[in-house]
């Protein structure tokens, strides 16, 4: 099985294939599964927080709210890259119905 390559969002390669349908959607699925996977990271970092901040388990609190942060940052940067690619979507059926208001 070939392990998806995680790139930058502003790389050549998405930016190329961000403007063609086919490829956009393959990366609206990607970006909403991903941003998906950090919210629920997220979530999870921020019930052990509050867990181990009841249970006054200093160390693992800290360790859950840096969880919870990180995830957070990254989970902005799929969330990001997904409301650019709705954008282009958007445009694009924008121009589908209306060809002659361009």
């Amino acid at each position: 099985m070939k392990m998806p390559r995680l790139e930058d969002m502003n790389s050549p390669r998405f930016l190329q294939e961000a403007f063609e349908k086919e490829h956009r959607l393959h990366w609206l699925k990607n970006a909403r599964i991903r941003r998906n996977v950090y919210l629920w990271l997220f979530i999870v970092g921020m019930i052990c927080m509050l867990y181990t901040a009841l249970t006054q388990w200093m160390t693992l609190s800290i360790l859950s709210l840096f969880l919870a942060i990180v995830s957070l940052v990254v989970m902005s940067k799929y969330d990001t890259q997904l409301c650019f690619l709705n954008i282009l979507q958007m445009r694009d059926e924008q121009k589908n119905r209306d060809p002659d208001h361009s």
